[in-house]
């Protein structure tokens, strides 16, 4: 039988400088990620960030991202439910906890680093906030160059996602247990300049996954300003492993940063893949 897969994208914010803070309970409280660490003066431009990038830095090593969690109520406190989940990497597997958090007004508190391609890595959510609105939240709008942007970032991992999920449904029990990291540079016309596969310990199958998904999406780049464009793709043991069917598939890690800017000029979106058939017990284990 064949495998019927459905893909989860998650879209995230990597931002030094932002407008409106990408997040549920934005009314309340959220979660800054100043990534890559350190942010240069160049980088930054003439921004006025939300946190010094300096200080949220300074904990984390270079090339990792630093997570913060700001109470966007400036005269009153912010009570968290923070949900924090440990990533294994090499079974698959992830743990979570929930914690409370009561938050000064207008405080920021620094969480932990994100680091890419560790084995183990932390992630955090926000599953409840008080006092929160049930008004939504209206965001500082976009620039008309700044939207420009944005919609290009959208369609492009819109068409990645699409093609990494039509790519793998045939081939991911090929793939061999491990991470590869490969990063794409292109023209402010949206032309490949250059690809560099950084690392890889699963195999060649899984780099040309990636590179098949990215490249003919590229185009839509074309918006005025180079690109690099990071992913990583983490593969565990879809064939002879006691893990549950759904922890056996590969996690997709992307980002786009045009122009080696922040907010709104970089996005990034996790992808993970499910086959819907073991998840039934109706296809093969």
């Amino acid at each position: 039988m064949k495998p019927r897969i459905a893909a989860v994208c998650a879209i995230m914010t990597f931002a030094t400088c932002v407008g409106g803070a990408p997040d549920q309970f934005t009314d309340c409280a959220y979660i800054l990620l100043v990534n890559p660490c350190p942010v240069s003066s160049e980088t930054r431009g003439d921004c006025q960030p939300i946190i010094d990038p300096q200080v949220a830095c300074q904990d984390c090593p270079p090339g990792a991202g630093a997570c913060w969690i700001v109470n966007n109520h400036k005269d009153g406190e912010a009570k968290v439910t923070l949900r924090v989940t440990l990533w294994d990497r090499a079974l698959g597997t992830n743990t979570f906890t929930d914690q409370t958090l009561t938050l000064a007004p207008g405080e920021r508190r620094p969480l932990g680093c994100s680091v890419p391609g560790s084995q183990s890595q932390y992630t955090w959510s926000i599953q409840d906030c008080q006092p929160h609105s049930e008004q939504p939240f209206a965001p500082e709008p976009l620039t008309p160059t700044e939207q420009k942007f944005a919609d290009a970032q959208d369609a492009f991992i819109d068409h990645v996602g699409q093609l990494w999920t039509e790519n793998l449904e045939s081939n991911y029990r090929q793939l061999v247990p491990g991470t590869v990291r490969v990063e794409f540079n292109t023209s402010t016309e949206g032309e490949l300049v250059e690809t560099s596969v950084l690392s890889n310990t699963s195999n060649e199958l899984a780099a040309q996954l990636i590179i098949d998904a990215i490249r003919p999406a590229i185009h839509f780049l074309a918006a005025g300003m180079s690109s690099k464009i990071s992913a990583e793709v983490t593969a565990f043991a879809a064939e002879g492993s006691d893990l549950n069917p759904r922890h056996r598939h590969p996690v997709f890690n992307i980002s786009v940063s045009q122009g080696g800017l922040h907010y709104p000029y970089e996005r990034g979106a996790v992808f993970s893949v499910h086959d819907l058939s073991e998840l039934n017990g109706l296809g093969p284990k």
